[in-house]
């Protein structure tokens, strides 16, 4: 079975409101320009009917808390229309604030990555 019979199957279920179906699990290192900090994320990938034009969603196993954030970011824009975009998304969402802090002068710290409890 495919993952749309399954989701077919899942929107025709009364008892199933929403659902996401995983489509694919990456592990990747990342290239922030940094020479020895390659930091490892993993991403998933699901596709869902739930929102109709951005019809997949991803999830990453850290957020990212570098010293220039109040916070760790959790990503709220998670849905895209193509997997590919969907990946991209992901590794962006994580990347960005790493590279921001870099630029700004601070050392890489494994710590910045902060484990998605969900994931």
């Amino acid at each position: 079975m495919n993952i749309d019979e399954v989701l077919e199957i899942l929107d025709n279920n009364a008892e199933a409101m929403e659902s996401y179906v995983l489509c694919r699990e990456i592990k990747v290192f990342l290239d922030v320009g940094h020479d020895f900090y390659y930091p490892e994320v993993k991403i998933k990938i699901y596709k869902s009917t739930v929102i109709e034009r951005e019809q997949y969603h991803f999830e990453v196993s850290h957020h990212v808390h570098t010293p220039t954030q109040a916070a760790p970011y959790y990503p709220s824009h998670t849905s895209a229309q193509t997997e590919a975009e969907a990946i991209s998304q992901a590794i962006n969402t994580t990347t960005v604030f790493i590279k921001g802090a870099l630029q700004e002068g601070h050392e890489p710290d494994d710590d910045w990555l902060v484990p998605n409890e969900r994931f």
